[in-house]
């Protein structure tokens, strides 16, 4: 008998100290990001084969964007129009082009003033890596 109140009481520790634990833990993990999207004009310039494009985007209140290419040897920029969504779960900026079928784009929020540009089509791999930042102007 005493051996079974002895096993009670443990198990009854046991399980509240778990309890404590699992909330704490769920408390100290629930903000994971920082960072949030700010629209705005976002500005850099990212490999494009041997050489640099000048990347402009304008990220507007309405959701809609206005993105802006210069590839080189180009100086007439190409011009992209469309909406965005801000996925806040996983940290990132997706847009819809309007004139555009086959083209992803997404963004990856590095900091309240970073963004990381993810562009891609059906036929092309997609880009990564902080050469693809664009900083907020």
């Amino acid at each position: 008998m005493k051996n079974l109140f002895l096993a009670a009481a443990c198990a009854s520790f046991i399980g509240f100290t778990s309890c404590s634990t699992m909330k704490n833990q769920k408390e100290n993990t629930s903000v994971t990001k920082t960072s949030t999207f700010v629209p705005g004009v976002y500005k850099g310039n990212i490999p494009s084969g041997n050489s640099k494009q000048n990347v402009e985007i304008t990220f507007k209140d309405d959701n809609t964007f206005a993105l802006s290419e210069t590839f080189p040897g180009s100086t007439t920029p190409m011009s992209s129009t469309g909406t965005w969504k801000y996925y806040k779960d996983t940290n990132k900026v997706i847009l819809k082009y309007s004139n555009i079928a086959d083209r992803v784009t997404t963004f990856s929020i590095v900091n309240d003033k970073t963004i990381q540009m993810h562009s891609g089509s059906a036929w092309t791999k997609e880009t990564a890596g902080t050469e693809y930042n664009l900083v907020r102007q």
